[in-house]
């Protein structure tokens, strides 16, 4: 290693381990030299966007040739009308992982606490040591559920940002309305909450707290994504919603036209497509009512899960079970990086893709 630039890195840069994606599928298919392939690692959306996204897309490739609109204007106004709220409290992100990144930019200071859950999204950790932060983990309860109050006891005078991601990932789990109602009752005036709120859209329960009804009555932001049940994950566009004051501090960090003219027109045409939406869910539904059942029969432990993941454990034969699916070109995500060794998260695929996935599992369930 150059030991000059050694030195001249950020200490919290010199801590990362980066961040270890799904595994993506050129690199299987060059690894085993499989010709079909099917992903199941990454919670995307398999039936990919609608026609009418498609119809944007193709469009928007006639201006590509200049930059965005830097504003996002357009969009701004959709998601104005669609969430019933003024242009002010929103902002958008290249994916809500960037709408988090600029937030704690824009209000950590080095030395100061962020506190989230744990297992959850790795790069809360990664967030933290890239701003110098203190990253204090608050581990969820045996079951994968939350425990607020866990939170509200590791606040220090040092605390500044607390992330809550909900549903979480990578084990589906939700925070109840009530749950959520006393956390933010309770949550002292001088520290703001990231509401993570990327899988939201899959969510059954009647009883799912979301901090949308509370943004505007404490220091929060709500981060949302266009990546998951929209199917633009390959476009890279989220939203945030907070008050007025929290999103103008954070526009003074955005980088300039960090959203691209096809994603703009792409999440546009998302918003105007909501039979379609409802039908990746429902489709989604099914296919997880479908896998629970095949667990069942075959004794896989699994998580009931509010979004288009399943978070299941297999024990010592994790790696093995992944390293064979692999080489029948199909993609799960091993939890080791998650600090869950024992476990692998499947994504909910279409119902082809769930009848190749379990039947392949069995097979290798029985050697």
């Amino acid at each position: 290693m150059n030991k000059n630039i050694e030195k001249l890195v950020k200490e919290g840069i010199k801590k990362i381990s980066p961040y270890e994606p799904g595994k993506p599928i050129e690199e299987l298919q060059r690894e085993y030299k499989v010709k079909k392939t099917i992903k199941l690692a990454s919670n995307e959306n398999p039936f990919g966007p609608s026609k009418k996204v498609k119809k944007a897309i193709e469009k928007s490739i006639e201006n590509i040739n200049r930059y965005p609109d830097g504003s996002s204007y357009e969009l701004k106004n959709e998601l104005s009308k669609y969430l019933k709220l003024p242009v002010e409290n929103i902002m958008i992100g290249s994916g809500s992982s960037e709408v988090i990144s600029l937030t704690l930019e824009t209000f950590i200071n080095p030395g100061e606490e962020i506190l989230y859950p744990w297992p959850s999204f790795t790069m809360y950790r990664i967030f933290a040591l890239k701003n110098n932060a203190i990253g204090v983990e608050i581990q969820l309860e045996n079951d994968f559920s939350y425990n607020l109050t866990k939170f509200l006891e590791r606040i220090t005078p040092k605390t500044k940002v607390i992330i809550l991601c909900n549903p979480n990932n990578p084990t589906g789990t939700i925070i109840k309305k009530r749950e959520m109602e006393n956390f933010i009752k309770n949550l002292p005036d001088d520290i703001i909450l990231i509401s993570d709120e990327a899988y939201f859209d899959y969510v059954e329960s009647n009883d799912f707290g979301s901090a949308f009804p509370f943004f505007k009555e404490k220091n929060i932001i709500i981060c949302r994504t266009f990546a998951k049940i929209y199917g633009l994950a390959g476009l890279r566009i989220g939203y945030g919603i907070a008050n007025k004051d929290i999103i103008g501090y954070i526009e003074r960090i955005r980088p300039p036209f960090n959203v691209t003219t096809p994603s703009q027109m792409a999440a546009i045409a998302s918003l105007d497509d909501q039979k379609y939406i409802e039908n990746v869910k429902k489709k989604t539904i099914k296919g997880k009512k479908y896998l629970y059942s095949e667990f069942e029969k075959m004794g896989v432990e699994y998580t009931p899960s509010e979004s288009n993941f399943i978070l299941c454990k297999f024990g010592k034969n994790t790696n093995k079970i992944v390293k064979e699916l692999e080489k029948r070109g199909i993609i799960v995500r091993g939890m080791a990086s998650f600090g869950l060794p024992e476990y692998i998260r499947i994504t909910i695929g279409t119902e082809e893709e769930n009848k190749i996935f379990i039947n392949n599992l069995k097979d290798i369930l029985k050697k």
